[in-house]
């Protein structure tokens, strides 16, 4: 059909084109040419107008004006959604019972310090100290809800162990809440990172502030004033040292474990390494952080300043569930706990080798009685008789 018009429109072209020649040679005629030029150029920009419109019209097609509707409706749809389907969609699901435990350990951690280095000095010898909330009573939550939750990502596993070993069996269906819980470990520990992220933060930001320069500056002047040459006190720099690089091995740990649970890195790992860093890098990760809480106590534990309207510091709180589930991991550790539930989990049942064992006693119990002179054959008749197995010949 292209072709067709093609010829068509070649052979008019050339018609048109041999007579306007001839009237442009004609005798007794006056040529204009601008005018001729005008009229070929009309003649030629319709003519293609009407070859686009002939292709146009020869190829739109049923099935191509189909194709043309669902590629716009495809476009429409990646841009575009109904407002039911929008609602039906859920927003992370898997993160609502992780983000509400985070918010309520923040809420309640921030509550009990704000009344311990708040509220506390203002009622006892009225000091205004409400400028510590942004810095200073924030970075003492922070510590507390990242180890807290850090926890509860392997205190499931412990709970799951005990549970097998209870029953003896991994065939049996956890609890639903357990189910649940062991299925959020990833959204927990990602949450401990981001706390224990920004607590670092936090605490680099202690020298920047004004209060503390303050402070600095009268601490000099009151060293100045007693005559002190040297304030250097021996086992508080250690302290600070001590602390401080475990905090960094900690959260270097923390981020070891939250970028191998990213679903591009942890597909590219066996099941033997992403098994070797959530497991123990992540029980060495939880034991450094508890070990770099104990040390920032360091003697404060029988101090009795610390111990605010009978109160104990937020420190003492926020290592109390890790030391538990250290504790239960190295119980778990113990050779004849740990091979019992190595095999359980490869497979072995305490039901099953129960029945096997009945099995097996029952038949301590069965007497063979074989008649004097019997030769056995091939063929062999057996029989039973008051509870006891009789083997005979065969007749």
């Amino acid at each position: 059909m292209g072709t067709f018009i093609k010829r068509n429109l070649v052979h008019k072209t050339e018609h048109e084109g041999s007579s306007t020649m001839e009237g442009m040679t004609g005798d007794n005629h006056t040529v204009d040419y601008d005018e001729v030029q005008k009229r070929e150029t009309g003649k030629n920009t319709g003519n293609r107008c009407n070859l686009n419109m002939d292709l146009q019209v020869t190829t739109r097609t049923p099935e191509v004006a189909a194709l043309f509707h669902l590629e716009n409706k495809h476009h429409f749809d990646e841009f575009e959604c109904s407002s039911d389907q929008y609602r039906k969609q859920d927003l992370f699901p898997k993160w609502h019972l992780p983000v509400k435990i985070a918010f309520a350990l923040a809420l309640l951690t921030f509550i009990y310090t704000f009344l311990r280095d708040v509220i506390y000095p203002f009622v006892t010898i009225n000091e205004n100290a409400f400028y510590k909330i942004p810095i200073l009573v924030t970075n003492k939550v922070l510590p507390v809800v990242s180890i807290t939750l850090l926890a509860l990502v392997y205190l499931p596993g412990a709970l799951a162990a005990g549970f097998q070993l209870y029953y003896g069996t991994k065939y049996k269906q956890f609890p639903q809440w357990l189910d649940k819980w062991m299925l959020s470990r990833k959204q927990f520990g990602l949450l401990s990172f981001f706390f224990a992220t920004m607590h670092a933060c936090y605490s680099l930001c202690y020298p920047m502030r004004r209060s503390y320069r303050y402070k600095l500056l009268n601490w000099s002047y009151q060293q100045v004033k007693q005559g002190k040459e040297n304030a250097w006190i021996e086992h508080d720099v250690w302290r600070m040292e001590i602390y401080i690089s475990l905090g960094i091995l900690g959260l270097a740990m923390l981020a070891i474990l939250a970028v191998t649970s990213v679903p591009s890195i942890s597909h590219s790992l066996t099941w033997r390494e992403f098994n070797f860093i959530q497991t123990n890098m992540g029980y060495l990760a939880l034991m450094l952080c508890t070990i770099h809480a104990l040390v920032f106590a360091w003697n404060k534990w029988i101090d009795i300043n610390q111990f605010v309207w009978y109160t104990p510091p937020t420190f003492m709180l926020a290592v109390f569930l890790p030391i538990v589930v250290l504790l239960c991991k190295s119980a778990l550790l113990v050779p004849c706990l740990r091979k019992r539930i190595q095999k359980i989990r490869c497979g072995w049942d305490v039901n099953t080798e129960t029945d096997k064992t009945q099995m097996t006693s029952s038949f301590r119990y069965i007497t063979f009685i074989f008649p004097a002179g019997l030769t056995m054959g091939p063929l062999a008749r057996i029989g039973i008789n008051d509870g006891q197995l009789l083997l005979g010949p065969f007749r």
